[in-house]
């Protein structure tokens, strides 16, 4: 690594926003495998590169151990069209997921406002009864 730039552990936690537990918790998966300087871990460019997809595809909602699948696959050199078919697969499937997803929370918004309305309904009826001092 003497010519590749390198990155510190509070670097690539700030430009990810990741916490040093949550680095460290990875390098404890080997999701990435920084080098040492003394006792200090030493990140390359493509260990921030493997960040980078790590953090995409925990964003995307997968979770670690298939994050984990799904980067070394994207890394492999053997094998790259079928490896990137089938993450096109399981990025179309996830895709799918996320949307049910999203379709349930705006149900649920909806339910929200209907709920809200209701409230505020009962509200302005317990003004217009406190103003003309009814019950």
């Amino acid at each position: 690594m003497p010519d590749e730039e390198t990155f510190s552990i509070k670097d690539l936690e700030q430009e990810f926003g990741l916490t040093l537990r949550t680095l460290r918790f990875y390098e404890e998966r080997g999701l990435v495998r920084p080098g040492r300087r003394g006792e200090m871990r030493v990140y390359s460019t493509a260990d921030k590169k493997r960040l980078e997809l790590i953090t995409r595809f925990k964003t995307l909602g997968f979770p670690l151990s298939e994050v984990k699948q799904i980067v070394d696959l994207y890394e492999a050199p053997l094998g790259r069209r079928e490896n990137m078919k089938g993450l096109e697969t399981r990025l179309r499937e996830q895709r799918e997921v996320l949307s049910e997803q999203c379709r349930a929370l705006e149900k649920m918004l909806r339910l929200m406002d209907e709920t809200l309305a209701e409230v505020n309904g009962e509200l302005s009826d317990e003004d217009t009864r406190d103003l003309h001092g009814g019950n």
